[in-house]
């Protein structure tokens, strides 16, 4: 052999071992530009198509930084440098917020231009959740050339998308997780896309309108673990076969659909992995839930159940057996099926693990029995108990607040307990929401309830037999609502060193609370104050009525004294004022201008009662109907002015009759008829008439009487509010203004 054969053999496994350590560098620290140019241009377009600047703050075109697998919500594989995970969630597009029901106002949403991803090669998670997204724009000509074959997890939910999305699913067959939650998707089940993606592991089209039935298609996502279409518009049967063949399924929700017909839990017998059945809810007349016939075994444990309004087990109403052996509940919501029987006290000591519980409007009986050893027996981990509307009788258990010692949320309202409130509820730290109303629960409240439950917001323990004083609940600090009408409660409901109160809510009505309401009282708070039926007497505290967002106060039935307070006038807010039947005195007004507001409706005939009166202006809005004829009462008026409104009819003759009054406006209207010709009308000339077509009447020579001729300038201009930049209201507390004089009316008139 020669030497040049020898070295050349040397060589070559040399250059071999030297290529494979060049690449394996180049793969361990990454390529010269730290990630692949295309993938990080595609980025900053994203970022780009955003209004605002401030978000995704480490994604910059920075020369001396370009790696961006280093920038947030960004995972790139460490051998490829190709981007992996993008975790573009809830980045609030526009500023949009959700309000308190999850849901984004996302009017004049964009849109979402699925050509920016299509540069990532090696992509598997794609995360665009809560960003307020319009429609989905994609080119079909570009299917073939999607670098998306690779995607894994594809999560668009809480969008404002519509069906562009669906098409484009079309060429991601190795998806895996398809989250399409809340968005604006209509029309019939999508079947043509969704059932080509055959390893799906996790489908959810939850909180969309989707309309038709279940594809059968269905049945041949064998790997299919989470199947969510709740709350859509799906209507027939519920296909048994469908459910049946899904043998990897461990959660299955179906509520709040239009589903049809009986559904025997039978068909889960062999559904092993089953953790979440939820099928509650249906706007549907006839559908059903069978657990008892034919017999079966459930082979699985469930976590969670929602069998809300099922109509279970009809005609018989029969608790479901196989709740008997399904001891790793943490949810449970049987409510509003109707069941039958004893309560069942059992799930109270099998269900340890249980975190809510739901049993409210059945038919239950009995009375509520628990353990005596709360340490051996006690279910801590329970959050929510609501037992409301059935017809448990008896004493709620003496240690029920050692029972359920994390509880946040009791409610076992509308039943038929009697005896005394347990002092162990007190015991209750976490406690937010407290609800014994409707019961016949005696006694006072106990002071533990007050101290002990250090996190109460609500608090209702309406139509009771209690009694005994409220002024420590009253002065609990942070209680938002109370509601203790129909109770026996006497004495004081404030007292002169507790002025200050967080009330959103209370209600203290139809009891027996009597003396004097502090002067200082403030409740700047609330919305709703009912204190009637009571003994109460004084006056009434301006600071009552100051709240801004007050919407509705009952004072009658007492014995109030003293004048209104002004306050009254001002609120922007109150629909509802009651002070009748007590002794109040009207303060009397002189000048009363709701003018340039959004006043509607007719305009009440007790103004009329406001005899008093100087000036009334009630121009610029948008009252329709007649003109009162009352008004010939308010006999000291000398300005009304009812111009640019939507009132119709004739103007009533009886106004003659206001020998005060120097300037009279009814202009811009939809007025006809003959105008009046008598005492003060005489005065008025065609400015007060203007725009009202069908008007009518005499002129004299001198034209300063009523027209001859159809009042018509051709300047009929269209009735539009006018907002002079003094009023911010809604169009409620425009309303509220004259509701409040229709008040006045039945609380005391004025003495002419």
């Amino acid at each position: 052999m020669h030497f040049e054969d020898m070295e050349c053999r040397w060589k070559k496994p040399w250059v071999t071992l030297m290529g494979a350590t060049v690449l394996m560098m180049i793969q361990i620290f990454g390529s010269s530009s730290g990630c692949f140019p295309e993938e990080k241009i595609s980025l900053l377009e994203f970022k780009n198509s955003y209004s605002d600047d401030s978000l995704l703050p480490s994604w910059v075109d920075d020369p001396n930084s370009n790696n961006c697998c280093e920038w947030d919500r960004v995972t790139c594989d460490p051998s490829s440098n190709h981007v992996t995970d993008l975790s573009l969630h809830g980045l609030y597009r526009n500023g949009s917020m959700p309000n308190h029901y999850g849901v984004f106002d996302c009017y004049g949403s964009p849109s979402l231009n699925s050509s920016l991803f299509l540069p990532f090669k090696e992509l598997r998670t794609l995360n665009l959740s809560f960003n307020c997204f319009g429609d989905f724009i994609w080119n079909p000509d570009n299917r073939s050339t999607s670098t998306l074959e690779t995607l894994e997890t594809f999560d668009l939910s809480h969008n404002n998308l519509n069906e562009g999305v669906l098409e484009f699913l079309f060429g991601l067959t190795s998806l895996k997780n398809l989250i399409l939650a809340a968005n604006n998707f209509v029309g019939l089940f999508p079947s043509k896309g969704i059932c080509r993606l055959k390893q799906l592991e996790v489908l959810d089209l939850g909180g969309n309108d989707f309309e038709g039935t279940l594809d059968i298609c269905l049945s041949n996502m064998s790997s299919l673990r989470t199947l969510d279409f709740s709350d859509n518009s799906l209507s027939g049967k519920i296909s048994t076969s469908l459910i049946a063949s899904l043998v990897s399924l461990e959660h299955l929700s179906l509520y709040g659909n239009k589903f049809e017909g009986v559904f025997s839990l039978n068909i889960l017998a062999n559904l092993t992995k089953l953790k979440v059945l939820q099928l509650g809810d249906m706007d549907s007349r006839t559908f059903q839930v069978q657990t008892e016939h034919p017999a079966w075994n459930a082979s699985f444990q469930l976590e969670q159940l929602n069998l809300f309004s099922c109509k279970i087990n009809s005609p018989t109403y029969r608790t479901p057996s196989f709740l008997s052996s399904q001891n790793r509940l943490k949810f449970l919501d049987l409510s509003k099926n109707n069941l039958v029987g004893e309560f069942p006290n059992w799930m109270l000591v099998n269900y340890t693990k249980l975190k809510a519980l739901y049993l409210n409007g059945n038919f239950f009986t009995g009375n509520i029995k628990l353990p005596r050893d709360p340490i051996l027996h006690g279910m801590d981990q329970l959050h929510v108990l609501d037992i409301s509307s059935n017809h448990i009788q008896g004493k709620l258990p003496s240690n029920i607040g050692f029972f359920f010692p994390n509880l946040q949320y009791l409610d076992v309202s509308s039943n038929m307990f009697d005896g005394h409130i347990p002092a162990s509820i007190g015991e209750m730290s976490n406690l937010t929401v407290l609800n014994l109303g409707n019961n016949n629960i005696s006694g006072s409240i106990p002071e533990n309830i007050v101290i002990g439950c250090t996190s109460l917001l609500h608090l209702f323990i309406e139509a009771n037999q209690l009694n005994g004083t409220l002024l420590s609940c009253i002065a609990k600090p942070g209680l938002y609502t109370l509601s203790a009408s129909r109770n026996n409660f006497e004495g004081s409901i404030v007292t002169q060193d507790k002025c200050q109160h967080d009330f959103i809510f209370l209600d203290l009505s139809q009891n027996n609370f009597s003396g004097a309401l502090p002067s200082c009282l403030n409740m700047s708070s609330a919305k709703i104050i009912y204190l009637y039926g009571n003994r109460l007497t004084g006056a009434i505290p301006g600071g009552l009525l100051n709240s801004r967002r007050l919407l509705a106060i009952d004072l009658s039935d007492n014995n109030f004294m003293g004048t209104i307070p002004k306050s009254i006038y001002d609120s922007e807010s109150l629909t509802l004022l009651f002070l009748g039947n007590n002794q109040l005195q009207v303060e009397l007004m002189s000048w009363l201008d709701l003018s340039s507001n959004r006043l509607t409706g007719e305009i009440p005939h007790q103004l009329g009662d406001l005899s008093r009166l100087i000036a009334l202006n009630l121009s610029h809005n948008r009252l329709s109907g007649l003109i009162p004829e009352s008004f010939h009462k308010m006999r000291s008026v000398e300005i009304l002015d009812l111009s640019n409104n939507h009132l119709s009819g004739q103007i009533p003759i009886q106004l003659s009759e206001l020998t005060f009054l120097e300037y009279f406006n009814v202009s811009y209207n939809n007025l006809s008829g003959r105008t009046p010709n008598e005492k003060q009308f005489t005065t008025f000339d065609n400015s007060s008439y203007q725009g009202n077509p069908y008007l009518y009447g005499d002129w004299d020579n001198d034209n300063k009487h009523i027209p001859i001729t159809p009042i018509d300038d051709g300047k009929n201009i269209p009735i539009t509010p006018i907002d002079d930049g003094k009023k911010d209201a809604t169009a409620a507390s425009y309303v509220t203004v004259i509701l409040v004089f229709m008040a006045i009316r039945w609380i005391n008139p004025l003495h002419e």
